[in-house]
């Protein structure tokens, strides 16, 4: 056709297959594959089950919510249903051969023209263009602001289309303001991830599925335009780049439909393979992972290494054709669409390496990826405010090496002390998850993971081996499945401190623990401050101490100070004890300075050395797990009586354990946020008002 635009019929195509949709309010819908809608909670219904009709081409369908936002119930006192308003439906009895829109969960660039389209309440089908905007909202949380157009009421559910990608990238949510071109408001279809897991991974499996086999929409999608091409470079330039575009797109959908076919994952191997995949120092993604679908398409989303190393989403198709059954009809295709992709690209080699290298120990590192030279760990830091010493900030790393540091997400807003350690606990998990996954695709399946609590003085004797973070498995402690140990905040912020830590940390690495165990109390002429500060800078072979009870406040939190500031690495001590009494003059006769004998109470001094014997300094976290196992196992086989056996140390053991090699990345300062600026109030784009929407990110 001479005057063929593949624009104007994507826009066309677009409208068929949008809906009308009566269900809480009317608004509007479209479909995402075979008898499956998309639209907005506060147009369909908030709640899996309630009942709606889809109207297509004339026809009413019958359709149930199969997975939605929260109930608009639970949102009073704000003037939009809470993000991410998002509703899938199925149809009982869907229209034979309706097409299906292909979901682009890539936000369009600010500027990008975009087309909304759906059944407003005063003029019908309507298709506007509009422009992609900024972003109102947290990462992963945002909408897409919609701009220099007219957002009619009942255009809320209605599809977006990126005239960038070819694709629709997000649901109308709002008009700004009714009757003006001031826009409205975009919910990402990225969104679809906060919604039921099975129901998200049985929609878009079905999308997939769909557009491998209809050419309809990628057809239009990935023709040519119809203008823009004149002779010379330029042109040829132009020309270049859309072809290549278009090489992406046709080979992103020919991975995901193989990846659709694929059994379902864990959360957790989800996370360990987008990381494994992942560019050094990639952070994890705003959104859950629910499928391999979501890794793919995160992957593709990164930055590249030069020269001929793997693509990130290349690298984990290859890592998946490592672990699937060879002889498998799926793992060759995957495997043939690997190769294929890789040397369309100039990566062939590099993909045939990656994919016959041996066990997961074996896969080639990106070049500046140094292989792991200390073990994998989740590290939780808790830290002072800046403006005030009484709340405190939260924050959650994945340390994977030295260079490889990766923040689990952005530090929490100012919290009293036990809100931030219940942020801490439920940020936990899931990181734990994640690095156990990482260590198990480096062959230490079965590895229980290193869990590292940096903390302030005051928070540091609370009973986090008694966490009880997986409520499924109540039986299940943070310090009995996992090592477990605690760092003191205020080493790692003075940096004046680090010379004499690493001193000591490399003392202990030639000799046993038990060996190297002294015993301090605070106590006594020569354990006052100024004494052990002394006794301190005159023996470098100091340690590793044993406290003579824990470090809380008086005289041995003073110790224990002292003990910080010198570089003491390791110490231990009896979580919620008191130093007992001591005979009058004990310490001026029995223990002159730290290492110089046993304190005359020396039962938990006497218990660690026995039960250390033999540990070196890097399997003390490994020992202290251990040991808290036995101490479980003598509780459940203790008999009463007086000649009942004392307990194994163990049962409330804490343990500081401090590598200086394992140092988080200095904090920098940050003047405190502004007060939020209070904008003007916009309205939904439904042709009936929502019930009054929930506070936004509010725990549900």
């Amino acid at each position: 056709m001479r005057n063929f635009d593949p624009l104007t019929a994507l826009q066309a195509l677009l409208e068929r297959c949008r809906v009308r949709v009566d269900g809480r309010t009317e608004g509007s819908g479209f479909f995402v594959a075979p008898g499956f809608v998309l639209s907005c909670a506060h147009v369909a219904g908030g709640a899996a089950g309630e009942r709606a009709w889809v109207e297509y081409e004339g026809a009413a369908h019958p359709a149930t919510v199969l997975a939605a936002a929260p109930d608009a119930a639970e949102a009073a006192g704000r003037p939009l249903y809470p993000f991410p308003d998002l509703a899938l439906l199925e149809l009982a009895d869907p229209p034979p051969g309706h097409p299906c829109v292909w979901l682009d969960p890539e936000a369009p660039p600010s500027g990008t023209r975009v087309t909304a389209t759906g059944f407003t309440r005063d003029l019908g089908p309507r298709t506007a263009v509009l422009a992609a905007g900024g972003r109102t909202g947290q990462p992963g949380r945002a909408m897409l602001e919609l701009v220099a157009g007219e957002v009619n009421p009942g255009l809320s559910g209605g599809p977006v289309l990126s005239h960038r990608s070819g694709g629709v990238t997000a649901v109308v949510k709002a008009t700004r303001q009714e009757d003006s071109a001031m826009g409205g408001y975009g919910v990402p279809v990225s969104a679809l991830r906060l919604l039921d897991p099975a129901a998200y991974r049985r929609v878009l499996s079905a999308h997939d599925r769909f557009h491998a086999v209809d050419a309809r929409w990628r057809s239009l999608a990935d023709a040519p335009p119809s203008t823009g091409y004149e002779d010379g470079p330029a042109a040829a330039r132009t020309a270049g780049r859309f072809a290549a575009r278009t090489a992406e797109r046709a080979a992103d959908r020919a991975f995901l439909a193989l990846l659709a076919e694929l059994p379902p994952d864990s959360a957790a191997d989800l996370r360990a393979a987008f990381l494994r995949a992942a560019p050094p120092g990639t952070f994890e993604p705003d959104l859950p992972l629910l499928d391999r679908r979501d890794v793919y398409q995160e992957l593709a989303a990164r930055v590249t290494l030069g020269g001929d190393h793997l693509t990130p989403e290349l690298a984990y198709c290859a890592d998946l054709v490592r672990a699937l059954p060879g002889d498998a009809p799926l793992t060759r295709a995957l495997r043939d669409r690997v190769l294929i992709r890789a040397g369309e690209t100039g990566r062939g080699e590099a993909a045939r390496q990656r994919i016959d290298s041996s066990p997961p120990s074996a896969l080639p590192q990106h070049p500046s990826r140094p292989a792991a030279a200390v073990r994998p760990s989740v590290i939780g830091r808790v830290r002072h405010s800046l403006r005030d010493r009484s709340r405190y900030h939260v924050r959650v790393w994945q340390f994977r090496g030295a260079e490889e540091i990766v923040p689990a997400g952005p530090e929490s807003a100012e919290l009293t002390l036990p809100q931030a350690l219940r942020l801490l606990a439920e940020s936990l998990p899931p990181q734990i998850e994640t690095v156990e996954a990482l260590e198990a695709l480096d062959g230490a399946a079965g590895r229980p993971a290193l869990v590292e609590l940096i903390l302030p003085h005051e928070a540091l004797d609370e009973d986090y081996a008694g966490w009880r973070l997986w409520p499924e498995l109540e039986w299940w402690t943070l310090g009995r499945k996992h090592r477990l140990v605690v760092r003191p905040l205020e080493r790692h912020q003075e940096p004046r401190l680090h010379r004499p830590w690493l001193m000591r940390w490399e003392h202990l690495a030639g000799q046993s623990l038990d060996r190297a165990l002294v015993c301090v109390c605070g106590r006594g002429r020569q354990q006052r401050p100024q004494a052990l500060d002394a006794a301190f800078n005159t023996a470098p072979e100091l340690a590793a101490l044993v406290l003579a009870g824990a470090p809380r406040g008086g005289a041995l939190a003073q110790a224990f100070r002292v003990a910080v500031a010198s570089g003491v690495p390791v110490m231990l001590w009896e979580r919620g004890t008191d130093p007992r009494p001591l005979d009058q003059g004990a310490c001026a006769t029995g223990c002159t300075a730290p290492g110089r004998g046993d304190c005359p109470d020396g039962r938990f001094l006497r218990a660690a050395r026995t039960a250390l014997a033999d540990t070196h300094r890097d399997a003390a976290p490994d020992r202290i797990r251990d040991l808290r196992n036995e101490a479980e196992l003598h509780e459940a086989e203790r008999h009463p009586g007086p000649d009942a056996p004392d307990a194994p140390l163990g049962d409330r053991v804490v343990l500081l354990w401090d590598d200086p090699a394992r140092q988080l990345p200095r904090t920098r300062l940050a003047p405190a946020a502004p007060s939020p600026v209070t904008a003007p109030a916009p309205s939904t784009a439904s042709t009936a008002p929502a019930p009054a929407p929930a506070t936004e990110g509010l725990p549900r």
